[in-house]
Order: structure tokens, then sequence, then C-alpha cells
């Protein structure tokens, strides 16, 4: 994971994270099961995941995901290069839980108004919440690349889930890569009109990000109308018109499902 030295780094590196790479074709462990016990049991994993505080279990039901991916035949690279920003992001925000938590002092600062301490309960409690952050992002990462987003959003339909959920998760993300790609022309203007040979990430490049964000909004509420107006005169209209057809149920499923329930069970509500 390189880290982004420029504007369009940032752009591509959004992308590229967003980007949903179907390994639904390949063999492995998830592929063969039933596609509804899949989202029961990553659905069940991560209420699951609520219900565990032990610092050392969390860590040790980080594990399930781990090898569903590699038994899913998902590169451990790719599994980690989506599941590592949003936790981040997720323990910078929690950030303050180490100073506001009472308990013992494990550091402390002395500041001129007041003190800082870090107490050893803030740590457990950062730290369970950023784990538990990755391990439910790790699952539903791990169940979307070996499902296919077309298949989980057909399966979802299949599901009697309402059609307007269904359409405004494809077409957010359908309609993401259009301003990802809307952002890129922003930047290559923005690159031939103000010529710098070292293009590295600046103030001055964050203030003209702001600005080309602030246009980006504007130009994609005025396609948003133009898209639905073309859409709407072309008979569009939000029903669950492709649904999944689910395979039977076979033993190894009941298996594979009652196997993860009993286990997350027994973790979650006894230990």
């Amino acid at each position: 994971m390189r880290v982004p030295q420029s504007l369009r780094d940032i752009v591509d590196g959004a992308e590229s994270l967003v980007y949903v790479e179907d390994l639904s074709s390949k063999r492995g462990l998830m592929q063969s099961i039933n596609p509804l016990i899949n989202l029961t049991v990553v659905v069940f994993m991560i209420v699951a995941s609520l219900f565990i505080f032990s610092l050392p279990y969390l860590l040790l039901i980080c594990i399930v995901p781990i090898v569903f991916a590699v038994a899913s035949r998902v590169p451990f690279k790719y599994l980690l290069s989506r599941t590592i920003w949003i936790p981040a992001f997720a323990a910078l925000i929690s950030i303050p839980i180490l100073f506001i938590t009472p308990g013992q002092t494990v550091a402390a600062a002395n500041l001129r108004f007041f003190t800082l301490a870090i107490t050893s309960s803030g740590i457990t409690k950062f730290l369970v919440f950023t784990i538990r952050v990755w391990f439910c992002v790790a699952s539903l990462t791990t169940l979307v690349v070996t499902m296919g987003f077309e298949k989980l959003l057909k399966l979802l339909a299949s599901l009697r889930i309402p059609a307007v959920i269904v359409q405004l998760f494809s077409l957010t993300y359908r309609y993401f890569f259009v301003s990802v790609h809307e952002v890129q022309s922003f930047l290559i203007a923005k690159e031939a009109r103000t010529y710098i040979h070292r293009s590295t990430m600046n103030y001055q490049a964050l203030k003209d990000f702001g600005a080309i964000l602030a246009a980006l909004f504007i130009r994609t509420y005025e396609r948003s109308e133009r898209v639905y107006w073309a859409m709407k005169s072309r008979g569009f209209s939000i029903e669950n018109d492709h649904k999944l057809e689910l395979p039977s149920f076979r033993w190894f499923d009941a298996v594979f499902a009652a196997s993860i329930i009993v286990v997350f069970s027994l973790i979650s509500l006894l230990l």
C-alpha cells in the first residue's frame, strides 16, 4: 500500500478501493455454499461481534474472515488493502476514548492548563472498537467479493428487500465511478493550465481539491437530474425485476451455518 503523494493518487486510490473484483467464478469455500446461507452467516457473525467485549476473543474471531477469504481463494493482500482504511479512520475518531475512560493511568502528559492521561481501560476500549470495526468490514468484504455485487443485489431483491433500497445501492455503486472519472477530468484540466513539475501534496493542492469537490457536487446534482429524466422517459421504474434463483440447500450448507452460529453464540453469550 503506497502512501498517496498527490491528488491524482488519492483519486485513483479511492477508485481502486471501492472497485469490487468479482471472484465469484473461482472455486472456493464461500462460492460453493448457498448465497442465502453466506449472507445469514455473515450477518450473524457481525451481530454476535457486537456482544463480544473481550480483546483476546475479538482477536480470535478475526481469524474467521481471514480463513474464509483464503479458503475462497481471495488474495490476502487484496483483502487487507480493502479492509485497512475504514478501521484506520475508526481508530482516528476513537482516540478520545484513550483519555476520557476512567481507570489506571498508563501514561500522562502535563500541559499548561490541563493534564492528559491515558488509562488501561481506555486502551482496551480503543482496541476493542477498532478490531471490531475491522472484523465487520473484513466479513462484509469477503461476502461481497465472493458473491459478486450484482448477485448480492439480486439476493436482496429475492429476500423482498424494498426495491428502492436495492436500486439505491446499485446506483450509488455505479455512479461513484462516474464521479471519480469526473474528478480525474478536472485534475487533467487543472494540470494542463497550471503545470507543476513536482505534483506533490501541499496546502495549495488540498485547497484546489476542495474547489474541485465543490464543483463536482454541483455537476453531480445537475447530471443526476438529467439521468433521472432520461431514465423516466425510457420507462424506468423502481422494481425488483431481476431476482436470484437460489440453489437448493445441501447438508454441507446446514453444517457450515450451524457450526458458525453455535461457535459465535457460545463466544458472545457464555464467555
